[in-house]
């Protein structure tokens, strides 16, 4: 019997192996990025609706800085849609005019809804209108490991006046 009848096909189905098993650990590595991405984004995004639409109360002078770094987040982190819905709210906010925030609002809560696989609140439950008027809440989980939000970095954010959004 010939001996490379039996070196061929073992040398053929091993490098066969070896490139299966790359692809595929690419494939797990490119899955594990986008999904981390998916988290860091969604976080911005509760983040930025929550500071937006912390209260069924106006935002007064005192939380400009507040409504900025949302608008920030929401131009970074947003859908084209929602990039586009927070133009309008950046240049009134630059000119010191009245924002109408609620069609930002809303646009948030549906997509943050969708994202974590809840129902959409149905058209027919009439909620007050939301705004910035508290002060943000803190981060869930804050301090177990994730890191500040200095220098543009991610992580739990630190807002303006001390201590932790």
């Amino acid at each position: 019997m010939n001996p490379l009848a039996i070196v061929v096909p073992v040398i053929v189905a091993v490098v066969l192996l070896a490139i299966r098993m790359y692809v595929l650990m690419r494939v797990r590595h490119k899955r594990q990025r986008e999904n981390r991405q998916e988290a860091e984004r969604l976080k911005y995004m509760v983040v930025a609706y929550r500071s937006l639409a912390g209260s069924f109360t106006p935002a007064t002078g005192e939380h400009r800085a507040q409504l900025e770094e949302a608008l920030a987040d929401v131009v970074l982190f947003g859908t084209i849609k929602q990039v586009e819905m927070a133009a309008p709210c950046v240049q009134a906010l630059i000119r010191g005019e009245t924002v109408e925030y609620q069609p930002l609002i809303e646009e948030l809560r549906a997509d943050l809804r969708n994202q974590l696989g809840l129902d959409p609140i149905p058209e027919t439950l009439s909620l007050p209108h939301a705004g910035p008027g508290r002060s943000p809440r803190p981060w869930r989980g804050e301090g177990a490991g994730e890191g500040g939000r200095g220098g543009g970095g991610g992580g739990a954010r630190q807002r303006q006046g001390g201590g932790p959004a």
